[in-house]
């Protein structure tokens, strides 16, 4: 922690002529407020870990065997089991012509109806348009 009465002694010692042991302090406590900026950037990251962390708890659910995530008022998924429990990565799994896909380890699960229904809420073939734009 910073000690703000050094300030007013640094002061004082560039007043006194004593430039050196001014210049000295001085260089302590820049060295000490940036160790204090990078111990806040690190906390901040592990802030925003955190935060995700209880995001997803909060979000994700798991149906039919498959993981969901509810964002804002979208459902978003299927997300592929084996990727999340071994790994925790949220990969989308893609719609095949006979089952779904992850492009990730590649494993294949078969449709389901019931999954049917609920992935065109969140999942639909095709979903990528081309933007056509003006010349």
């Amino acid at each position: 922690m910073l000690d703000y009465r050094r300030f007013k002694e640094i002061n004082d010692l560039f007043a006194s002529g004593q430039t050196e042991k001014a210049r000295h302090l001085l260089m302590e406590m820049q060295s000490r407020c940036i160790a204090l900026r990078d111990e806040m950037s690190m906390l901040k990251i592990r802030l925003q870990s955190l935060e995700d962390v209880l995001y997803l708890a909060q979000n994700l659910f798991e149906e039919n065997g498959f993981y969901w995530l509810h964002t804002s008022s979208v459902r978003q998924g299927p997300f592929c089991p084996r990727c999340y429990e071994t790994e925790g990565g949220l990969i989308r799994l893609d719609k095949r012509k006979h089952g779904l896909e992850c492009p990730c380890c590649r494993a294949t699960y078969e449709h389901l109806p019931a999954l049917d229904a609920a992935a065109s809420s969140g999942m639909k073939a095709g979903a990528a348009r081309i933007l056509h734009f003006a010349r």
